[in-house]
Formats: structure tokens, C-alpha cells, sequence
């Protein structure tokens, strides 16, 4: 009896594991089959977008609008900051901070013994208290209560912070760069704002304590160890190591100025901020600078075309990085070369570029701005970008009509056109197709 009752429940428990194992058979066939339906779909409509035969032509009107034409360059920024020489070994501990304006004899900056450091970091860690109470008494901890900003410097602190929480940390961290410098542009108007500390309790006992420690230090700088201002102007703490100064008549003279700049621009060659770091004697800790205007040299291709060449006199836009544009850069000179042009500019007096910018290799140029009649550059037929001849595809009676054009300006997006001698001029809202190679010549568009 037992015999029988242990063959039936083998039977049953075989039966099981058959209906277990068409279960997930039918499961496998079944991902096997979304997956080989979803590739096919996947194919079908990658071939069904870039078929050029299946689009359907799509019209336009001509626009008028603004376009600059810009040429990637390489600029370098003249030296013209006086740099303070450390007079000893030991580390450097700031008075004033990055970017204030100074009198002549003003204190900047002070060197202590290197044993010193642990009263240097409490001196550093008491300053930032004090910078992050003032920022807070300033109204930013309270964005609920108080929506809008107090002071310019809170509503750029409340900008970067949005920037920030929305930027990139992965792939292109283009936007993170770019809210980083807008939370510095932010701490650095706080301080430049110099609020009031009358009335609040808590920020006049950092300041106090902020003080006793930088009265302790100052006690025991080594001789000679306090920086003065030999003349009135801007403090910088970003300092090239790098003895290396060529004036204009120099960069004049340098046979490979683009190569040049590109050594420059290397990360061991540039500024270094050496604040509550040990310094060495002889060593640049700090710049100084009273100069209104920024002199810098540009490297960009030679343009063999007379016409459209810069000259002295001309002025140009430069474009930094996302937040950082110059513009109206006055041409001061040009040397021409057989593969590049060294293009001498003053930037306007208005615009103080921080020391800490050098030498960049990815700069953009505007070469030339215009407003006109413009179209999408992927909308021209057969566009030669050395003699700036191409076609486009109007719409004359309901009819296509590919006529000659010349590009005037173009920015890698749009291009601002004219017609050619002997062909009716373009006018504003004329319909053009778009996409060009979807319809022949002379068809009645529907």
C-alpha cells in the first residue's frame, strides 16, 4: 500500500515539473519573439526615417534674422599683472579676498611658519563660517517666508543653486561647469556687498573669533612675511608659477604663435591659487593688477579673402565658454601668416577678465554679423563653403523653382542669403522648400 501511494506521488510530482517546464518554454518562446519583433520594428523604422523618398516636402517663408559667423581660435592674455614674490618659505594666509580692490600699502596677504598650520586651517574654517553666516543673514535660508530675493547677490545665489540641482553629473558636464561659476560669481558679490553685521549676534562672534585668530597668526609671521599693495588695483591670488612673460613686441616675433598657445594652455601651466598652502621663497603668491583694458593675442586661419579679412579698426565678439562673452574686442593689429593670423585685440575697459585665465585653445570669434533674409544652411543646394555659391528651392505660383543664391553669412545653422545679378531678389515670407531633396524641379506642390 505504501509502494503504491509513493508511485502516485512520483507520478504527480513528475506531471509538475512537465507543466513547469512547458510554462517557461512558452515564456522563453515568447521573449524570443518581442525581442526578434522588436528588432525588426527597430529596422524597419530607422529605414523608414532615413529613406530621403518617403518625406514629405515641407515649406517655409524666408525669415529675416541675425546670424554670426564665428571661426574657432586660440587666445592668449598678455601678462599685465604685477606679481608679489614670496619673501620665505612658510604658507600663505590671505587678508583680503579674490578680486578685492586694494590702496597703495594695503595688506594682502601675510607668510607664517610652516609648523603653523593646524592655527591656519582654524583661521580658514572661521572665515568660511563667517562668509556662510553672512550669506544666511542675507535671506537665502529663508526662500519659503521670503520669495524674492533681498539683495542682487541672493538672486544669483538662488540662480546657481537651480542651475545646480538641475546640471548634469554625467557625460557632458558642461552644464555643471557652468552653475559651479555662477555659485563663485555669487559668493564673490556677497562678500563684495559687504553686509551689515549690526544686529546680529551670532555673525559679530564669528567675526570676533575670525579676528583673535588672524591677530594669532599675524604674530608669528616670519620677517618681512606681510604683502603689501606697491600701488592700487585688483588682488588676485591665481598665480602662474611660470616665469615666462612675452610682451606684444615678442608674440609679434614668435614664428608658431598657435603652437605657443597651446602649451600655455596646459593644466601644469596653469594658475594656481596657493591660500593656507606652504609656499616656497621667490615664489609668486599673488598679482596685482590696475589696468582698465585686457590686451590679448587671438590665433585664427588665414583668410587669403581680402575683402573679409580684420584690419585695425575692426571689432570682435569673443566667446569664452556660455558665461563668459567679451564683446566689442578692438583690433589693435594683425600679422599674417601663410596658415594663421595673430590678431592683436584690447577688450573693452568694462570687462575684467579674472587672472586666473590665460591661455585657452577653444575660443570662438565672431568674424562677421549681418541681418538679412536667412534660411536653415541644410535647406541650400550644393553649398560651397570657399565660394559661398549654392542653390535654393522656392516656390513661385505653387511651382518649384531652383534658383542660384549667394550665402553672406552662415553659422553652421542658418545663412543669411542674396541672389545672384540677373535674378528677381529674394523677398521676406517667399515660400522655400525646406527639405530640398524631397521634390524635383518644376512640381505643383499640392
Amino acid at each position: 500500500m505504501k509502494n503504491i501511494y509513493s508511485s502516485g506521488q512520483a507520478n504527480q510530482l513528475q506531471k509538475q515539473r512537465q507543466k513547469r517546464s512547458q510554462r517557461q518554454r512558452a515564456a522563453l518562446i515568447a521573449m524570443s519573439a518581442l525581442v526578434v519583433l522588436t528588432v525588426a520594428f527597430t529596422i524597419w523604422a530607422l529605414v523608414y526615417i532615413m529613406v530621403r523618398g518617403n518625406e514629405t516636402p515641407r515649406l517655409a517663408f524666408i525669415t529675416k534674422r541675425e546670424v554670426e559667423e564665428t571661426v574657432k581660435c586660440s587666445i592668449v592674455v598678455i601678462d599685465q599683472y604685477s606679481k608679489i614674490l614670496a619673501p620665505a618659505d612658510g604658507i600663505l594666509v590671505p587678508f583680503v579676498e579674490e578680486g578685492d580692490r586694494v590702496a597703495r600699502g594695503d595688506r594682502i596677504a601675510m607668510i607664517v611658519p610652516s609648523n603653523l598650520k593646524g592655527d591656519v586651517n582654524s583661521f580658514f574654517l572661521s572665515n568660511k563660517a563667517c562668509n556662510i553666516k553672512r550669506i544666511l543673514s542675507a535671506g537665502l535660508e529663508n526662500t519659503t517666508v521670503g520669495a524674492l530675493p533681498k539683495t542682487r547677490s541672493d538672486g544669483l545665489m538662488r540662480e546657481a543653486i537651480l542651475s545646480l540641482s538641475r546640471a548634469s553629473t554625467v557625460g557632458d558636464l558642461s552644464s555643471l561647469q557652468s552653475a559651479i561659476r555662477k555659485m563663485d560669481r555669487a559668493f564673490d558679490e556677497y562678500r563684495a556687498e559687504g553686509l551689515n553685521s549690526e544686529g546680529d549676534d551670532e555673525l559679530i562672534e564669528l567675526l570676533r573669533e575670525r579676528n583673535r585668530l588672524l591677530e594669532q597668526l599675524e604674530a608669528f609671521a616670519v620677517p618681512g612675511g606681510i604683502l603689501t599693495a606697491s600701488f592700487p588695483g585688483t588682488v588676485s591670488f591665481y598665480v602662474s608659477c611660470s616665469g615666462e612673460v612675452k610682451d606684444e613686441q615678442e608674440w609679434r616675433e614668435i614664428a608658431d604663435p598657435r603652437a605657443e598657445i597651446e602649451r600655455l594652455a596646459d593644466p601644469s601651466l596653469q594658475p594656481l591659487d596657493s591660500r593656507g598652502n606652504h609656499v616656497t621663497a621667490n615664489m609668486p603668491v599673488a598679482c596685482i593688477s590696475n589696468v582698465s583694458a585686457s590686451n590679448m593675442i587671438a590665433v585664427i586661419p588665414h583668410n587669403s579673402d581680402m575683402e573679409n579679412q580684420l584690419k585695425r579698426g575692426d571689432t570682435v565678439d569673443l566667446i569664452i565658454s556660455p558665461d563668459l562673452r567679451l564683446d566689442r574686442c578692438f583690433v589693435s593689429g594683425v600679422v599674417r601668416g601663410e596658415k594663421d593670423d595673430s590678431i592683436f585685440l584690447t577688450a573693452d575697459a568694462k570687462t575684467e577678465l579674472p587672472s586666473r585665465l590665460t591661455a585657452m585653445t577653444d575660443v570662438l570669434m565672431t568674424v562677421n554679423t549681418m541681418t538679412g533674409p536667412a534660411v536653415p544652411v541644410r535647406s541650400l543646394i550644393d553649398f560651397h563653403a570657399d565660394t559661398r555659391m549654392a542653390r535654393i528651392k522656392k516656390v513661385e505660383k505653387g511651382v518649384t523653382r531652383t534658383i542660384p543664391i549667394r550665402v553672406l553669412v552662415y553659422d553652421g545653422v542658418h545663412a543669411v542669403i542674396e541672389n545672384l545679378e540677373g535674378v528677381e531678389p529674394l523677398k521676406e515670407a517667399e515660400l522655400y522648400v525646406v527639405n530640398p531633396w524631397t521634390i524635383g524641379e518644376g512640381q505643383l506642390i499640392e
